[in-house]
């Protein structure tokens, strides 16, 4: 069992957690970026994790922050390939389809050089180190290491085909390893490859990464049908009060199932056989639209049933993160959160963050890594304040790559400094640089009515410029 202490600290029978994470060479990010969850200050109100071993502690809450296209969101998506890299590359990639990876772009050499990706993480009590590189075909590099009793242990590392096993893998595991290593292609990972071969050592490595949840606005629908079975399950009364912890006025939440038409169902049944013409008789009568989700809300006469898409773009954000946020307390998972503050009030993204941050509702050391542009967090009057080592900042470099800087590296005092009086004034660098001139020159042109409208329509200008209506 994991048992809190006095401290707010938490065991590690059976915690897994994140330590850091590090990419180079993907989309804005160039040089090699490194975001940690190792705590440099001692936070006793906080669900901290002990890292076996020693006397450091891992942060259950991270958060970055930085200008419109400074790289927040690519480190985020970074994280997302490399674990889907672990868990589809084996079964799902195309074996000639290369790896779809996204070098960066900015200049020539990028485009040549591998993109890495490594994750340091617990798993059962033992630290490990597991990456990766590739470039635009294959896999060029992997590696794996343990330190089982504080001493690295090389498990395993490869050099695009060519593997060097560690004692671990080649004695314990031989015959299983030697199957694995005849499995792998060139554009598909060893990890990836081990758990689809029931590799034991493999799988539970396999296994931590798997665990690892992402919300991004593209999986937005799969993560509100998650919502909707974990209402429909176990896990029904802590989903309802993560939704009355909202505030939002729901009392429930269901979908419909709705029988599709006979004439669409035949109309898709006949595509079908086009494209399957040596496939199995489709089942008219098994057809069916998409469900229709209806959402309860208080009314003055009781409750008052509405469409999923009548409700507010808010509201809608938050059910699509009940789901994985449930999940990841109860279970201790890694949750990874692009724009935490996207069409979310200040107040509710601070209590979500407050819901990790504290021992009593984080009490499994599951961890939240997320961005946005949320100064309020900052601030030790935020439900969710965040302290200098939970804070990053990412900025553009002046040869436009992206930059990952520690708020803690500006020497910030929590108990003393406004920090976000100081990161809107641009102490900290992360933040959009406004060009005095083009403010000059916007007010010039629309002075000298460039364009001038009349009405909602455009008209002659001074120099002799028609428009149509707009």
């Amino acid at each position: 069992m994991v048992v809190d202490d006095a401290m707010g600290r938490i065991g590690w029978e059976v915690v897994t957690v994140l330590l850091r994470f590090r990419v180079a060479n993907w989309a804005s990010i160039r040089d090699e970026q490194e975001l940690s969850l190792v705590a440099a200050d001692d936070h006793p109100d906080l669900a901290m994790l002990d890292i076996p071993g020693t006397e450091l502690r891992a942060l259950p809450v991270v958060g970055v922050l930085g200008a419109n296209a400074s790289g927040k969101s690519n480190l985020m998506v970074a994280m997302a390939y490399a674990r889907d890299a672990v868990r589809y590359s084996h079964s799902r990639w195309n074996p000639r389809g290369g790896t779809s990876r996204v070098p960066h772009l900015l200049d020539e050499a990028s485009e040549e050089r591998p993109s890495e990706f490594c994750f340091d993480f617990i798993q059962s009590g033992v630290r490990y180190e597991y990456g990766f590189a590739v470039n635009d075909d294959a896999v060029t590099s992997e590696w794996l290491y343990g330190w089982p009793h504080g001493r690295i242990r090389v498990l395993f590392e490869r050099e695009e085909q060519e593997f060097t096993l560690g004692p671990g893998l080649r004695h314990g595991f031989g015959k299983r390893t030697q199957m694995v290593k005849e499995s792998v292609r060139p554009n598909s990972l060893f990890i990836s490859a081990g758990a689809a071969g029931n590799h034991p050592l493999l799988a539970e490595i396999y296994g931590w990464i798997d665990r690892m949840s992402v919300a991004f606005d593209t999986n937005a629908h799969i993560r509100l049908v998650l919502t909707l079975r974990m209402l429909a399950g176990p896990e029904r009364d802590l989903c309802n009060l993560l939704l009355r912890y909202a505030d939002l006025g729901i009392t429930g939440i269901r979908s419909e199932e709705r029988e599709m038409p006979k004439e669409a169902a035949a109309h898709f049944a006949a595509g079908f056989r086009v494209l399957h013409p040596d496939g199995p008789q489709a089942d008219l009568d098994g057809w069916r639209q998409s469900p229709e989700i209806v959402v309860s809300h208080r009314g003055a006469n009781g409750d008052v049933e509405m469409p999923y898409g009548a409700e507010s773009s808010g509201t809608q954000t938050w059910l699509e993160l009940v789901g994985v946020v449930v999940r990841a307390l109860a279970e201790g998972r890694v949750l990874v959160i692009d724009e935490l503050d996207a069409r979310l009030h200040p107040n509710l993204a601070g209590q979500l963050v407050r819901l990790f941050s504290e021992p009593e509702t984080n009490p499994r050391g599951a961890q939240l890594v997320f961005n946005t542009h949320d100064v309020t967090l900052l601030s030790r009057r935020s439900f969710g304040h965040l302290a200098r080592d939970q804070a990053w900042l990412t900025e553009k470099g002046k040869n436009g790559a992206t930059e990952l800087v520690a708020l803690r590296e500006y020497k910030v005092r929590d108990d003393r400094d406004d920090v976000v009086k100081k990161y809107l004034l641009g102490a900290f660098s992360a933040v959009p640089v406004f060009d005095s001139e083009v403010s000059d020159e916007i007010a010039r042109l629309i002075a000298e009515d460039a364009l001038p409208f009349e009405r909602g329509v455009e008209v002659e200008g001074k120099k002799g410029q028609t428009a149509q209506s707009s």
